[in-house]
């Protein structure tokens, strides 16, 4: 009686692996854009009038760009961040690119390497019928 429970737990298991083997991952859809402008971020801490020894420390060993895109209708802008002071020519301006777009992140789809991401700072999307953009 054991040796068929284990059988039957075994066989379960075995057609649970199989059945999770077979899904495929949904494909990447990726909408083109074109990239506008590439901006260095400051990322000095605001004192805002207060006392600046109650600031924050900046975090000197990471820098920061506001990435605008545009993509069909809509305006995007993404922070892209690193701790060295360069930024993926794919993110040049005029540059034209492939991304993905969650509620709060931007993947930059880079040919033969990981995608770039940003995370989204700002929208703004035209209402009614938007006319291509001439660069």
């Amino acid at each position: 009686m054991k040796e068929t429970v284990v059988v039957v737990i075994l066989l379960f298991g075995n057609l649970s692996l199989l059945d999770a083997s077979t899904k495929q991952s949904p494909a990447r859809t990726y909408l083109d854009g074109t990239v506008l402008r590439v901006e260095k971020h400051d990322t000095s801490p605001s004192t805002g009038g207060q006392n600046p020894s109650d600031a924050p420390l900046a975090d000197p060993e990471t820098y920061a760009y506001d990435v605008s895109v545009r993509v069909n209708c809509g305006t995007y802008v993404g922070r892209y961040e690193s701790w060295y002071d360069y930024v993926p020519p794919v993110l040049s301006p005029t540059q034209k690119i492939q991304l993905r777009l969650t509620r709060s992140l931007m993947y930059v789809n880079v040919p033969n390497q990981k995608e770039v991401e940003l995370s989204i700072v700002s929208r703004h999307v035209e209402r009614g019928p938007c006319a291509e953009v001439k660069n």
